[in-house]
């Protein structure tokens, strides 16, 4: 997925010397969205410290409960929106994954790391109190709470064993979360399908034809792999890169609702207000609002922590050579 540079995360997330921060956020719901949708270059661990949110990372979205963590892989589009109530408090752990296994160390990196980047070893990415090991996982995000406030030279020992105990956690309990290989492998090419020709009129015929079943076995079998139907997954996917759009173009609603495989502009806006909660120039307005007053939120918190930090580690605060 070709990813805009304009919903690239302007916040500094650490710099060059300490690759990591924890940020704390009181989200509050407008209409339905709470955190605009954007990526950054880090991986990111979001606990709902209070409040429920649903969480949207690439093509997944799940409700994520108070207490409840999410893990977002670098590069990944992701968002917050409203569950229940209209705020909800944050704490979003974020980090450079070459932090726990630098490539000066080959024999860490090949073992723990390039597995995980070469798409062989994933993490979930919703995480529960129920599942013991998660809730481990989440214990410890929230035990980052306190270094939101703390310089980081004085974090750094502490947040980096944290991270170790955390990636520890997730690396070797991440099969037993996987959806089973064989039935994800088997419906690849559908989904491939639908992320090459969402934007032209495609049946749910066309979509199973591509995996050679017919339509009643594969919309069995894609419920039972990815718990939704195929075609409530076209849809979103079709929402999902019209947000997109509207944040990062000036292309106008009917552009975006037809290039996006939208045949008629008000079921389009009758979709969009169900399905993300407002209009889509109200979503628009809203989220270029909410990103630039939170990115102007960090960056001061930034330049105060940088007062504590020698300028020879502050001049090139986005870099990371392991």
């Amino acid at each position: 997925m070709d990813l805009p540079i304009q919903l690239k995360d302007t916040v500094q997330h650490g710099n060059s010397r300490y690759p990591f921060a924890v940020h704390e956020t009181i989200a509050i719901a407008e209409d339905m969205l709470m955190l605009y949708l954007h990526w950054h270059e880090e991986a990111e661990l979001l606990l709902a410290l209070e409040g429920d949110v649903v969480v949207r990372i690439n093509n997944n979205t799940f409700h994520m409960k108070e207490g409840e963590a999410a893990y977002i892989e670098p590069y990944a589009l992701h968002a917050c929106y409203k569950a229940k109530s209209d705020t909800c408090h944050l704490l979003a752990l974020v980090f450079r994954p070459e932090v726990i296994a630098p490539a000066r160390e080959p024999a860490l990196y090949e073992a723990y790391l390039a597995p995980v980047k070469r798409g062989q070893v994933r993490f979930p990415a919703h995480l529960r109190k129920e599942v013991p090991w998660q809730e481990h996982v989440i214990r410890l995000v929230r035990s980052t709470m306190p270094y939101c406030t703390v310089p980081y030279d004085r974090s750094d020992l502490a947040l980096r064993g944290i991270l170790y105990e955390i990636w520890s956690e997730l690396f070797l309990n991440a099969d037993s979360d996987l959806q089973p290989a064989q039935a994800t492998s088997r419906l690849q090419p559908a989904l491939e399908y639908i992320y090459e020709n969402y934007r032209f009129p495609i049946t749910i015929s066309d979509i199973a034809a591509q995996v050679n079943l017919s339509v009643s076995r594969f919309s069995t079998l894609f419920r039972k792999a990815f718990h939704t139907s195929p075609v409530s997954h076209l849809l979103y996917y079709r929402l999902h890169r019209c947000t997109i759009l509207l944040l990062s173009t000036d292309l106008t609603v009917a552009e975006i609702a037809f290039s996006c495989g939208f045949d008629n502009l008000s079921n389009f806006n009758r979709q969009f207000r169900e399905r993300i909660g407002s209009t889509p120039t109200a979503y628009r307005n809203k989220g270029r609002e909410i990103r630039e007053q939170q990115t102007m939120l960090q960056t001061e918190r930034n330049r105060i922590f940088e007062t504590f930090i020698p300028s020879s580690d502050t001049e090139n605060p986005t870099s990371y050579t392991p």
